[in-house]
């Protein structure tokens, strides 16, 4: 299943396979969900956050057994591990008001 949560970057593991914890910002702080720790895959692609980005994460859990698309092989594979995998950062921006009259 699919998520999106608002978040802020607390902690990076630079392995191989790269975990990433997340503090869940729509949580309070004594929620079992505060935290949310994903998997960075090896082959992934696109923006890296760093630590303190807060921005919005896109998220999967899966559970082992599930298949998936091997865009490597083009073959369908299943996961070996139960996880919450890393898909996709966009990282919040702030709106500047005042563009237009720079004086």
């Amino acid at each position: 299943m699919k998520s999106t949560f608002k978040v802020e970057l607390v902690a990076i593991s630079d392995e191989q396979y790269k975990l990433y914890v997340f503090k869940n910002l729509d949580e309070n702080n004594n929620s079992f969900l505060r935290y949310i720790t994903t998997v960075r895959c090896p082959n992934w692609e696109g923006y890296s956050p760093q630590i303190g980005d807060i921005g919005y994460i896109q998220c999967e859990y899966v559970e082992a057994g599930e298949d998936y698309f091997n865009r490597t092989t083009g073959e369908t594979s299943q996961y070996n591990y139960s996880n919450c995998y890393f898909i996709s950062f966009i990282k919040e921006t702030k709106k500047d008001n005042n563009k237009e009259f720079k004086f």
